[in-house]
């Protein structure tokens, strides 16, 4: 060997040099999972999300449209149903996984019957299926069994699936997890971006694409695709997995269970406490029930009334009973037993989160949930027309998603620091609060101010419709009138004209309803992160999730009568005067809630950053949390995002 071989051959090794130094080997080259081995579920993600908005983002269109023509009261309904089927899900999922086939079987067994749900949906969209009876009950079939069962199962394992592939006990690794969850949201929004830019559009283009029904089909072809690229995805990296086996848990939500009926027999507060709970299911099984009764009008609005009035009982029952505890009794010894170390003091303070939780994500997230439903409704009978195209209403939920990405470093970069320097204290948990509902009841507003605005250009003698363009006239797409207006592609039944105002109006409570949501979801998901005694964290964040989805959507149902068919004939302001109403109601509840609990502030630092990655760090999810709830005590915390918060929780 040469001279200079043998110096580079000690060089590697570590040997002495000629200088008498010597040199460690350089360490091997450690491959990054996020490629090799995330990369894989970061494609599911992103498939599945894009499926999932292609399809909520479409669906009241699509009831109106289809052959049984639904109204958009009833259509407004059943997508709120939709969303609210699609959290209840969560749990059964996260069950599956703890305690039956482990993540990855779950996973992998659930896309294949999304996939299912989604080719269905598709086939009720195809052209000539979609003008027939039959496509309503197809259409029902594919997206609240089998894709809002596949989305449910799915959304609690695959960011954990994902955490689970790292060694958290190295170093390296754990740098590349916190890479991992920044690449996860990104995919939740380049989803959420894709289906809200172009697919959500391209169901309502039915001019652009020939005929009505034609656009439904393209857009759900494109949604299949993905979901069928997502379980081929997941599969293929099948061999580079680990932690495949299931993770069986003992269900710790019994054990709240057996002490609130333990107390209910010595204590009329825990028999209270137990009818606030059934009232929370009534309500679930009234709107769904209502919703699909849609053809029997009266029975179906007295039922969507009768479940806001048991919500609200439900509601009332909770703040009322669990302000204090004390009643909560310890088990007898032979129940004790099978409790797994969970005392009585334990689910006192578990339940002691229960009135904020119940107060913040209902008093939120029902006002917030105009974001879904009314204000595209809103947008669609606007000049939704941009270079001689429709745009779908639900395209400006962008908004929210913008003001999510733009705010964000600003409010903690800037806002937050100089708010601490000029009070000396940083921002209160109920300051935070307090500004998030102002922004989402100030959207209802604004929203209610657009809409007079709109609507006194729609009634009169001689109303401001946009013209139809020439080449349009004679058609369907335009009506018949002299002078011939045009119909807006999005409204129902393609039927109603656009008013000459421009629908980019509706950014505006999108973006202060995006404002209020960095104010208000990470810092209610700490709290109870914080606050929860370790061994029900899993439990209190399902319960977190459950009302801020399930039970908020339950009552945005509820209230799906006070959106009119026709907003020109229509009073569409009623409905943001009731959000208005129930956002202001819950923040003073949450005020003398917090005022009588003495509720406490965040452990270190409070910015929104820190909110929210406080419980990144521990490698889990929030919809991970749900599953452990009903079907084990592990814990982790939020999957509520900087980037992907406003795709998340309320659209999963």
């Amino acid at each position: 060997m040469t001279q200079a071989g043998q110096v580079l051959a000690n060089t590697n090794s570590g040997a002495p040099q000629f200088d008498g130094s010597t040199t460690e080997a350089a360490p091997p080259r450690r491959r990054n999972k996020l490629f090799t081995v995330c990369g894989f579920i970061l494609v599911v993600e992103m498939c599945e999300r894009l499926c999932y908005y292609t399809i909520n983002g479409t669906f009241r269109n699509f009831l109106e449209d289809c052959g049984a023509h639904i109204d958009q009261s009833a259509a407004t309904s059943l997508s709120s149903c939709f969303s609210m089927l699609s959290y209840m899900f969560c749990l059964l999922g996260g069950y599956i996984a703890d305690n039956v086939l482990g993540r990855y079987k779950t996973i992998f067994v659930f896309a294949i019957v999304y996939c299912v749900g989604v080719c269905v949906v598709t086939y009720a969209a195809y052209p000539s299926v979609i003008d027939t009876e039959s496509s309503l009950n197809i259409y029902l079939l594919g997206s609240f069994v089998l894709v809002a069962l596949g989305t449910g199962a799915i959304k609690p394992n695959v960011m954990n699936f994902g955490a689970e592939q790292y060694d958290e006990n190295d170093e390296e690794e754990r740098k590349q997890q916190q890479t991992f969850f920044s690449y996860f949201y990104l995919c939740i929004n380049v989803g959420c971006v894709f289906a809200y830019g172009y697919t959500v559009n391209a169901a309502t283009a039915g001019a652009a694409l020939g005929r009505a029904g034609s656009g439904f089909f393209h857009a759900y072809r494109i949604a299949a695709g993905a979901m069928l690229l997502a379980a081929g995805a997941f599969l293929l990296g099948t061999p580079r997995y680990r932690s495949l086996a299931g993770v069986t848990r003992k269900p710790m939500i019994s054990v709240i269970r057996r002490h609130l009926t333990t107390s209910a027999r010595e204590n009329a507060r825990g028999t209270l406490s137990i009818i606030g709970w059934i009232c929370f299911a009534l309500c679930i099984i009234c709107v769904l029930a209502g919703s699909l009764l849609y053809s029997n009008k009266a029975l179906s609005t007295n039922l969507t009334w009768a479940a806001f009035g048991i919500a609200c009982l439900g509601c009332l029952l909770l703040l009322v009973v669990h302000t204090n505890n004390d009643f909560i009794t310890a088990l007898p010894v032979t129940e004790g037993m099978m409790t797994s170390g969970i005392s009585a003091a334990d689910v006192r303070q578990a339940l002691t989160c229960v009135p904020a939780i119940v107060c913040i994500n209902l008093g939120f997230n029902v006002p917030y949930n105009a974001m879904n439903n009314a204000y595209p409704a809103q947008a669609c009978q606007m000049d939704t027309v941009v270079f001689g195209n429709q745009l779908n209403g639900a395209f400006f939920t962008l908004g929210d998603a913008a003001a999510i990405i733009i705010f964000v470093p600003i409010i903690e970069m800037l806002i937050y620091p100089a708010l601490a320097r000029c009070r000396g204290r940083e921002a209160t948990r109920k300051e935070k609060y307090t500004a998030g509902f102002t922004f989402c009841i100030l959207a209802n507003v604004v929203a209610a101010i657009i809409e007079y605005r709109r609507r006194a250009m729609s009634v009169s003698e001689n109303p401001d419709f946009v013209l139809c363009p020439e080449e349009l006239e004679g058609t369907d797409f335009c009506s018949a009138t002299t002078p011939s207006y045009w119909f807006s592609s999005c409204s129902p039944g393609a039927s109603l004209p656009m008013t000459n105002m421009s629908a980019f109006w509706g950014f505006l409570p999108m973006v202060l309803t995006g404002l209020g949501e960095i104010f208000v979801n990470p810092v209610i998901y700490q709290y109870v992160f914080e606050n929860a005694p370790a061994s029900l964290r899993s439990i209190l964040q399902a319960l977190n999730l459950v009302v801020a989805g399930s039970i908020s959507n339950a009552v945005t149902a509820a209230l799906g009568p006070l959106i009119p068919e026709d907003f020109n004939t229509g009073n569409l302001v009623y409905y943001f005067y009731v959000n208005i109403v129930i956002g202001v109601l819950s923040l003073v509840a949450f005020w003398v809630i917090a005022h009588v609990q003495e509720i406490p502030e965040a452990e270190g630092r409070t910015g929104v950053m820190s909110s929210v990655m406080a419980s990144v760090n521990h490698g889990s999810a929030l919809l991970g949390q749900a599953g452990s709830a009903v079907g084990g005590n592990g814990f982790g915390s939020q999957r509520r995002s900087l980037l992907g918060s406003t795709v998340n929780s309320q659209r999963l």
